[in-house]
């Protein structure tokens, strides 16, 4: 299913949704004479909630040439073809499924869950960076020297968006436990009658899934959206290097997770490999080829260190603005000595040589002597990728490098054959 057609089902959703939820209302304000002293707290968050969707204004789309590039990474949205594991985990979330992705380090784990959050799923993103210091406070709110701060957990279920837990087997056991209310609740919905009316409980009370925060109070699902598209849509996704049943040699502060935590991904965990692919779209030919030549050799002698797409990035952006800087480009990057005279950036010799120094010595000067290392970092390599620079720019990101002018459809269309 494409994207679109992923993102129009959501919103016909939402739209029954409001439109059922009116009828509601009508029926009980023609049934009951309300007053200030007898309406129920959560009608009246659910009558606030109502209005704030009505005032919204549509989602607009991403545009895919950006304005002003300096100093930034585009990263094109992902596609979410038939059978991928880009359309089971979207599958996951719309089911109300919690998803874990696990993954060597730099395997594109948490790109891939912010991406499907905000390319795909339209949704914004709250993040927990978990290790064994993360405090109850980040999770559920707490006191702090600023007083009383809320938690990423209880704002993602309050205002709807997806809940990323980075490094969740990091996380201390004890504290893990507190995510687990939440997780077993991720699909739950307001309960509804016969009538297609929100249910109410013994105390006449509309039954809408609650957790506590820090201080005690009871928040309810989506009692803080603001936008339609997120209308009562709390979602997880965590990542990890390990199950979480085992704490795995080569990454340290990994650590057994309780099987409760566990069994709430059950059935939604997802094995997260390199991806060429996306990496050769991400970046430029030559940076690609000369990471890619870099991570054969160290693959090969089961190194612990490995070049990652987080690597790549790194390295691409370097790259870029050292091209940009060559030909005067308006997007370069602009560094000034103590004379007020321009300097060069750095350049992705400076990249390859600082990673480099990371490794030992001898398995250093291996990389250094390997024919396809050699090959790739070629000043005839160096050559051909600079003059190839302007038209792989260009048809990146739709822009004339050196004037910053947006190029024309006939502009575009003649790139194909360049």
């Amino acid at each position: 299913m494409e994207q679109n057609e992923i993102l129009q089902q959501v919103i016909e959703t939402i739209r029954k949704d409001i439109v059922s939820d009116k009828k509601f209302l009508k029926s009980v304000l023609s049934e009951i004479k309300l007053t200030e002293q007898n309406i129920p707290s959560e009608l009246i968050l659910s009558l606030m909630n109502k209005l704030n969707v009505q005032n919204q204004p549509p989602r607009q789309p991403i545009s895919n040439a950006p304005k002003d590039i300096k100093g930034s990474q585009v990263a094109k949205p992902i596609s979410v073809g038939e059978g991928s594991i880009e359309a089971k985990i979207v599958s996951d979330l719309l089911d109300g499924n919690n998803v874990y992705l696990m993954g060597k380090a730099g395997t594109g784990k948490t790109y891939l869950a912010k991406a499907i959050a905000e390319s795909v799923m339209g949704q914004p993103v709250f993040l927990i960076n978990c290790s064994q210091w993360t405090s109850p406070i980040e999770i559920r709110g707490g006191q702090t020297i600023k007083g009383y701060e809320e938690g990423q957990l209880i704002k993602a279920w309050a205002e709807g968006g997806i809940l990323i837990l980075d490094e969740l087997p990091k996380l201390d056991p004890n504290t893990a436990g507190l995510l687990n209310d939440a997780l077993a609740e991720t699909a739950s919905q307001p309960k509804y009658d016969q009538d297609g009316k929100i249910a109410l409980d013994k105390d006449g009370k509309p039954v809408i899934p609650y957790i506590v925060n820090g201080r005690g109070d009871k928040i309810f699902k989506g009692q803080d959206a603001k936008d339609p598209n997120v209308k009562f849509r709390f979602c997880v996704i965590g990542t990890g290097n390990t199950d979480m049943m085992n704490i795995g040699n080569k990454y340290g502060g990994n650590q057994r997770q309780d099987y409760s935590l566990v069994d709430r991904f059950a059935g939604s965990f997802y094995t997260i490999e390199k991806d060429v692919v996306k990496e050769m779209e991400l970046t430029y030919p030559y940076v690609f080829e000369v990471c890619n030549a870099m991570r054969n050799y160290l693959e090969s002698k089961d190194a612990l260190q490995s070049i990652s797409l987080r690597t790549m990035l790194n390295f691409n952006r370097t790259f870029e603005q050292e091209m940009l800087y060559k030909i005067g480009s308006k997007f370069a990057d602009e560094i000034f000595n103590n004379g007020g005279e321009r300097v060069a950036p750095k350049n992705i010799e400076d990249s390859i040589n600082s990673f480099l120094n990371m490794l030992e010595v001898n398995l250093r000067n291996d990389i250094e002597n390997d024919p396809e290392f050699r090959e790739k970092t070629s000043e005839r390599a160096k050559t051909e990728a600079e003059e190839r620079f302007s038209v792989q720019f260009m048809k990146k990101y739709h822009l004339n490098p050196r004037t910053g002018d947006v190029l024309t459809e006939q502009q575009i269309a003649e790139l194909d054959n360049k």
